[in-house]
């Protein structure tokens, strides 16, 4: 009898040893074996959510800009390839999240996140073949994680990462997407073109939750910035530099600076609501930048007569037809920086 009893006691136990094993390593498959994350899982938000729920657009249809209502101060997302411009409108990309598109053979993604108000281009050529990006449903600190159809891995935009999938660790080439107002852009850009507006039907665009546009924080953030309620920040790995919008209040400046290994000029004009950051040629003679006021889409010239348009490109000059490369640059709130990242420099 006793011996019964030791043999049904140990299966209790082994029983229970089991079901804790089973436990643990269904927790512990979020971030072991194939499903490893860059990213502690707990400040994913949703984890596991449907995928898009929330549609992305991935058959894009453009007017000219002429023909378009909106009104002109309506925040609006350029990008410019090979002299075509092509312009998103926030209204829209407050919908669907991520517009997969292409210019020729360049084929890119726009995407931007309500929560956040970042917005980023990402190359979508990746690996030697051509993914889509949609809407994970999932957020990291409260930051877009689009995911790439090809291999469903898991991407964090302001960090600009693959966080899971075929290409964690990768980071996406980016593009030069500017926000600015639709004013701006149809008064500089009068060929450009505009994502027609797609009205959302009944579930049709899905829905989030959360922060509002313009929601500074909920007061939990360590505060390590001054409270404004977005900058401008150049991302270089882990490391991030921010600009103070009002650095640009006046008029147009320009800013030369060293960041990483990048040597950079950055543009802006507060009440134009204009942003820029390039990375200075080391093929051009240029040592000098200066900012170019009331020019328009011309914002600087350097020292040896070339001028520059706002995507960087020499549109008179010596060097015509050169392009300034960008590095990764975007605006957002500032809780988004202060969650999303630890080495943050503000430039004085």
């Amino acid at each position: 009898m006793k011996t019964i009893k030791l043999i049904y006691i140990l299966s209790i136990v082994l029983l229970m040893a089991i079901g804790c094993a089973k436990k643990n390593a269904a927790v512990d498959n979020r971030t072991t074996g194939q499903d490893v994350w860059l990213v502690n899982t707990d400040d994913i938000i949703h984890f596991g959510a449907e995928k898009d729920k929330i549609k992305s657009i991935d058959t894009p249809i453009f007017v000219p800009v002429r023909d378009v209502g909106l009104d002109d101060n309506a925040l609006v997302y350029a990008f410019h390839y090979e002299g075509v411009t092509k312009v998103y409108p926030q209204s829209v990309m407050g919908m669907h999240e991520i517009v997969n598109d292409k210019i020729g053979t360049y084929y890119y993604s726009v995407s931007f996140c309500p929560r956040t108000e970042s917005t980023l281009a990402w190359n979508r050529m990746i690996n030697g073949k051509i993914t889509e990006f949609g809407v994970s449903g999932m957020l990291y600190k409260e930051n877009l994680i689009p995911y790439d159809r090809n291999t469903i891995s898991h991407w964090s935009q302001m960090k600009n990462l693959c966080i899971n999938g075929s290409f964690i660790g990768i980071q996406p080439e980016t593009g030069l997407l500017v926000e600015t107002t639709f004013a701006l852009i149809k008064n500089a850009y009068p060929d450009a073109l505009v994502l027609d507006h797609e009205l959302c039907t009944e579930g049709s665009c899905g829905t989030g939750g959360g922060r509002e546009f313009g929601d500074p924080g909920n007061g939990d953030e360590t505060t390590i910035l001054p409270p404004e309620a977005r900058y401008f920040g150049v991302l270089k790995d882990e490391n991030l530099l921010l600009f103070e919008l009002t650095l640009f209040a006046g008029s147009t400046r320009v800013i030369e600076t060293r960041f990483g290994n990048m040597n950079l000029v950055v543009a802006g004009n507060f009440e134009e609501h204009l942003f820029l950051a390039f990375i200075k040629d080391s093929r051009l003679k240029a040592t000098k930048y200066y900012a170019v006021q009331n020019s328009l889409p011309v914002v600087m010239k350097d020292d040896i007569g070339n001028e520059y348009d706002m995507f960087g490109v020499i549109v008179k000059g010596p060097d015509k037809g050169i392009r300034l490369n960008s590095p990764v640059a975007y605006l957002a709130q500032t809780f988004a920086w202060q969650t999303l990242f630890s080495s943050i420099t503000v430039f004085k």
